[in-house]
């Protein structure tokens, strides 16, 4: 499968100069072809082009000035979800309850310590997670660590601005996600594992990976993306794509 760069939202520096092959831990090899069109100021032959900057894409919702919540938060209705979003900092960790079945929605939240949204699977027993949808798309750093695992009926993760996750990055075994936006991420305090994620397009989880090796990050095991045939897979506006 080809990977093809449309306009994206990252920094400019991690695909413009032409054929780039990168090596995942899952075996996955990806290259960015030339004449990717892509920021303002990008050539037609790499050099700035792929996803140096916004051009058609949408850096999603402003966040506005919220309050500091101290201590840890649960979500667990949909009135919890709503009363977060009045905050832009959370110093303690977001757990969501395995059986809150909406959306989280915080476009406000810059900085939290971290988030776990989980099923288990203990005892011979699968409980899954019945959240459909987690969208901070302005957290930038997430002070402890990212959880999501055995959420079966999530679709959509968006993280599109998170630079740091200063402990774990776990995404493991969610059976519908389908995307996955982790397009500025370059550090990770200790593992990454991405993995058992069927529905996410195999040239999102190259990049990620990508990032995150060029960064100097090592503990990194992606695997698991889509690899569906007669369709070329193509990262628009950080968005992993079959098209």
């Amino acid at each position: 499968m080809s990977l093809l760069i449309a306009c994206g939202s990252g920094d400019g520096n991690s695909a413009g100069t032409g054929d780039t092959g990168t090596g995942g831990s899952g075996g996955a090899t990806s290259r960015t072809s030339h004449g990717a069109s892509g920021g303002p100021g990008g050539g037609s032959d790499g050099g700035g082009a792929g996803e140096g900057g916004a051009g058609e894409c949408e850096s999603g919702p402003e966040a506005l000035e919220g309050s500091v919540h101290q201590g840890d938060l649960l979500i667990a209705s949909d009135a919890d979800a709503l009363a977060a979003r009045a905050y832009s900092t959370i110093n303690g960790t977001i757990s969501v309850s395995s059986d809150f079945a909406g959306t989280l929605d915080l476009p406000s939240l810059l900085e939290v310590g971290g988030i776990r949204a989980e099923g288990s699977a203990s005892s011979g027993e699968l409980v899954t997670a019945q959240i459909k949808a987690i969208r901070m798309p302005n957290l930038a750093r997430v002070r402890g660590t990212l959880w999501i695992y055995l959420a079966f009926e999530l679709l959509e993760a968006d993280f599109r601005k998170l630079e740091a996750v200063d402990a774990r990055l776990w995404i493991h075994r969610n059976t519908e996600l389908a995307t996955l936006r982790l397009d500025a991420l370059r550090s990770v305090g200790e593992d990454v594992q991405i993995t058992d994620n069927f529905k996410v397009p195999a040239c999102a989880l190259e990049r990620i990976e990508a990032n995150l090796r060029a960064a100097g990050n090592t503990s990194i095991g992606i695997s698991g993306g889509s690899q569906e045939t007669g369709c070329e897979c193509r990262l628009v506006c950080g968005q992993g794509l079959c098209l």
